[in-house]
């Protein structure tokens, strides 16, 4: 009995000391090393670009035409581009639900399909995990090549954390999008939601297109085996304007992600002001120190968040209110807008360039999720965004260090509870 019990001792630390290995070799493995931006003082942005580009792994493009298209007309633009595609479309997105929105674009897609355009599309599972089997049947039976990325299958099963959270759309490899958007009603243009969530996209044409095509293609190998090859895909680029642009979406073990490292270059970069407008905001005690030491420069600092009412995850804005007092301090003004949801991922610097893509300012966003972000150094456009952000703010509340001191118990409890697990969010 007594040996017994000592082996039962002795295989109960062993296994107790492998399952401490697995973990801590599992957070090892995820870990990703703080890389620091010692942006020259008084540094032209012109003088930076070059370097933004390269540490984030890509490549400034001149040449391109960079339009901004704000909600819901978001749909009525890339449904006449696909409408008028001649060879292919490419579409890859997070979230797919069924409604108006939905019928619409599987409805556009399909007859493009069959007048023999190749129409690929690429859809998260857990984003599309309730749309209804009769959409994908839809686009399938017109010919359309439609995926599923990592589906939850024991095979895939090492991946299910992993979800593909890209919006990119490209057609004939000339046009090309990023955007916030999902395929779903609450984003408007319906009957019910005739203008919906706030939500920015960008529509590309010229040599960036190439680099948007690259992204989309990078997942889409990873499901089908599949490369796609030649000028068909990508073209030689046309320059139908003058707007530099470069695109982030690299993702490097070790290190952060490409879309991280173009958050942080440009808080650093700052010289006057920083408007981020994005719909889940839970920064690392790096990216707060990096904001109070950008106000320490006379850098102006707004945010602007939805409420916890108006996000569609409240628990992740609750997080968020947990960190609005080390913010609110350092002298960052942060705005919560009230008229609906607000969804849109920009980042406007100096009002003289600007980013816009998918990717939300959290650590699912930075450390889990494939996302993209297009850096657009044009100050017309940035100023564009700019004054769209002064309308937002007539529908916003602004939160002061008092009214963060004045939350209820009950307020506090629930910031606090939500910040657990922040690194899933």
């Amino acid at each position: 009995m007594h040996s017994q019990r000592a082996l039962l001792l002795v295989l109960s630390i062993v296994l107790a000391a492998i399952a401490a290995s697995v973990v801590w070799l599992l957070w090892a493995r995820s870990r990703r090393k703080h890389v620091h931006f010692p942006v020259p003082p008084g540094a032209h942005i012109d003088t930076l670009i070059r370097s933004f580009a390269a540490l984030t792994w890509g490549y400034l493009t001149d040449g391109n035409r960079v339009t901004v298209v704000q909600n819901s007309g978001f749909f009525d633009a890339l449904l006449a581009d696909v409408a008028g595609a001649q060879r292919s479309v490419h579409l890859e997105t997070f979230l797919w639900q069924d409604g108006h929105v939905s019928d619409r674009v599987a409805a556009t897609l399909a007859d493009k399909a069959r007048e023999g355009v190749a129409v690929r599309v690429l859809v998260d599972q857990r984003g599309a995990a309730k749309t209804s089997p009769r959409v994908w049947a839809q686009l399938r039976t017109a010919g359309c090549e439609f995926r599923v990325y990592h589906r939850m299958r024991l095979r895939e099963l090492a991946w299910a954390n992993n979800r593909d959270h890209r919006k990119i759309a490209v057609i004939d490899g000339r046009i090309g999008y990023t955007f916030g958007h999902g395929i779903a009603d609450m984003w408007g243009a319906s009957e019910h939601q005739p203008t919906g969530w706030r939500d920015t996209a960008a529509r590309i044409e010229g040599p960036a297109v190439n680099h948007l095509q690259a992204a989309f293609l990078d997942n889409w190998v990873k499901v089908t085996r599949e490369a796609l090859i030649g000028d068909e895909y990508f073209p030689e680029p046309h320059r139908p304007g003058d707007t530099r642009v470069h695109v982030a979406w690299i993702a490097q073990p070790e290190t952060i992600s490409s879309v991280r490292r173009l958050y942080e270059l440009a808080i650093s970069a700052a010289k006057r002001e920083i408007i981020l407008q994005n719909p889940y905001f839970i920064p690392s005690q790096r990216a707060i120190n990096l904001c109070a030491a950008a106000v320490a420069r006379g850098v102006e600092i707004k945010l602007m968040l939805p409420t916890a009412t108006t996000s569609d995850f409240a628990v992740v804005q609750h997080a968020s209110h947990a960190h609005y007092g080390q913010l609110l301090a350092a002298g960052a003004r942060i705005f919560e807008y009230t008229r609906s949801g607000i969804h849109q991922k920009v980042m406007i610097i100096d009002r003289e360039w600007c980013t816009i893509g998918s990717t939300n300012f959290d650590p699912r966003s930075f450390n889990i999720n494939d996302e993209i972000s297009v850096a657009i150094y044009d100050a017309a456009i940035a100023q564009e965004l700019a004054a769209e952000f002064e309308t937002d703010l007539t529908g916003a509340e602004e939160w002061t260090l008092e009214r963060f001191h004045g939350r209820t118990p009950w307020h506090r409890v629930v910031d606090a509870v939500s910040t657990i697990g922040k690194r899933q969010l």
